[in-house]
């Protein structure tokens, strides 16, 4: 599995999968990040990423209804209010 493998449905079926056979919560993070603001950090990174592919991956994101249908029983939702690492 990838870093990337939460983006999928049938990788996150697996993980809760996982969690039911070792009965552990199932507890989701969904991080909703705007492209623009992706794109803006990925521009300034070391590494950039192709746009294209940084596109797909935004496109993939689920919603936390889709995750709760999926089985995930919580779902956090964290928004990017401040994304300037220098301001860590």
């Amino acid at each position: 599995m990838t870093g990337n493998a939460s983006l999928r449905t049938s990788d996150r079926a697996w993980l809760v999968a996982r969690a039911r056979h070792w009965q552990r919560p199932l507890v989701a993070v969904l991080f909703a990040v705007p492209l623009a603001t992706v794109q803006a950090q990925n521009a300034a990174r070391a590494r950039v990423v192709p746009a294209h592919v940084v596109h797909v991956f935004h496109s993939l994101m689920t919603t936390t209804a889709q995750l709760h249908d999926e089985g995930w029983g919580t779902v956090h939702m964290a928004s990017a209010l401040n994304t300037d690492p220098s301001a860590r």
